[in-house]
């Protein structure tokens, strides 16, 4: 019988990530003989040149801003190298391939490209793999076959399905997925484009359960993660503020955990923030602070990017936290294509105000993100009435982002995509 090495790349921006992708291949050895080991790798080449298995699988989980890093593209071009001898298979996944699977291959190296959810994918990949099915049978994937680029069939499911939150090999725990895609179609996003524009939710037993079972491991602190975290159990358009309440009130129940929602790694639409949902979040949530995704304070250029809320729901939403004794933590996103004088204008006056009724502002630069509407737009621009607003923002001791590295990460994400004709 052959054997099989899966090989993951640790990269510690992906940490949380891995995680899961890790619960998938753990999940899949255990009822396959032929796994000869799982490899958790910072340095993948010293793993693969230790492998005595028939087939190597190295799996990477990549975020667009990932590809321009120097040790990486060093890494995957020294495995290209020893692929020549070896029989290795590159497997991509994230975000990054998702909206961008053609250049993943053609332009990175790699073999295969996962568009979607692993859960579904990847076992019957690393069985195609083996040779016990053909690769086309596989959905959600965009694989090399010679000189040929071949994309399968799309698959969602109607539930989230299969995968845990946590490696039991590797002792990762990441935040609990509680919800999955978005109905709203904003047009710099990738989530809503990858899930396809469905959301799907966890179970409230099965997230119990695992909050269960990260008491047990001591873990003391459970993150609910969520496009929007408040959106549980809604359509995606409106809060059901009982679903989320027997969500969080189940969970409750064990006494040693604290659970966080509606902050790190997740954050809410202003619309969700209503006084029923408040009553039901104050009385369940650790976390005194909630991160509310604003985008922009010019009403004209909401509409434009496919926001689906205006500037006062923003108020509205940030008045609400206060009054329940959270901290708002509002995003804004700076160089929005189609963005003009008069955007940045009003956008840098809601800063100001919303900073001196005791908000943190989160700055963002807009990057380009392949697989968007807004993949050929130029990359971001910090405009110089921002950055006297946030100088007087930074002065009140309420400002947080990365604004400014994102500004020469959107540059080389629009580079690369104008260079390589990014194709989805």
């Amino acid at each position: 019988m052959k054997k099989l090495d899966i090989i993951v790349k640790y990269m510690d921006l992906n940490r949380f990530s891995l995680a899961y992708v890790l619960s998938i291949v753990e999940n899949y050895a255990s009822s396959r003989r032929f796994v000869n080991k799982i490899v958790l790798a910072r340095n993948v080449i010293r793993e693969i040149e230790r492998s005595a298995a028939d087939v190597v699988v190295v799996m990477y989980s990549l975020m667009t801003p990932q590809i321009f890093d120097e040790a990486f593209r060093k890494e995957i071009r020294e495995i290209m190298s020893v692929k020549k001898t070896s029989n290795i298979v590159l497997v991509a996944g994230g975000p990054h391939a998702s909206g961008d699977p053609i250049g993943t291959l053609t332009k990175l190296g790699f073999d295969v490209a996962v568009l979607r959810e692993g859960e579904v994918t990847v076992p019957r990949l690393l069985d195609a793999l083996m040779g016990f099915d053909d690769l086309d049978s596989v959905p959600n994937i965009v694989y090399k076959d010679g000189s040929r680029i071949m994309k399968t069939f799309d698959y969602v499911s109607a539930r989230i399905v299969g995968s845990a939150p946590f490696s039991r090999l590797f002792k990762i725990y990441a935040p609990i997925e509680i919800m999955r895609g978005c109905t709203h179609a904003c047009k710099y996003c990738q989530t809503p484009r990858i899930n396809m524009f469905r959301i799907r939710y966890r179970d409230v037993e099965e997230v119990y359960r695992y909050c269960m079972y990260y008491a047990r491991s001591g873990v003391k602190i459970v993150r609910f993660l969520a496009p929007n975290g408040f959106a549980y159990g809604s359509d995606g358009r409106r809060p059901r503020p009982e679903k989320l309440e027997r969500l969080l009130r189940t969970c409750k129940q064990i006494s040693d955990i604290k659970l966080v929602l509606g902050a790190f790694p997740s954050e809410v639409r202003p619309d969700f923030v209503t006084r029923e949902v408040m009553e039901v979040v104050s009385k369940y949530v650790h976390n005194r602070k909630i991160a509310i995704g604003a985008q922009s304070g010019s009403n004209r250029l909401l509409r434009y990017i496919g926001r689906g809320h205006d500037v006062e729901c923003v108020y509205d939403a940030v008045d609400l936290c206060i009054e329940y004794g959270f901290q708002p933590c509002v995003d804004f996103i700076f160089g929005l294509p189609g963005e003009t004088e008069e955007d940045v204008e009003k956008t840098a006056k809601v800063m100001i105000e919303l900073a001196r009724r005791g908000c943190i502002i989160r700055g963002h630069t807009f990057m380009p993100l392949p697989g968007t509407p807004f993949e050929n737009e130029p990359p971001g621009r910090v405009h110089p009435r921002y950055l006297e607003a946030l100088r007087e923002i930074e002065r009140m001791r309420r400002l947080e982002g990365y604004w400014k590295e994102q500004e020469h990460i959107a540059e080389k994400i629009h580079r690369y995509l104008k260079e390589n004709k990014c194709t989805t």
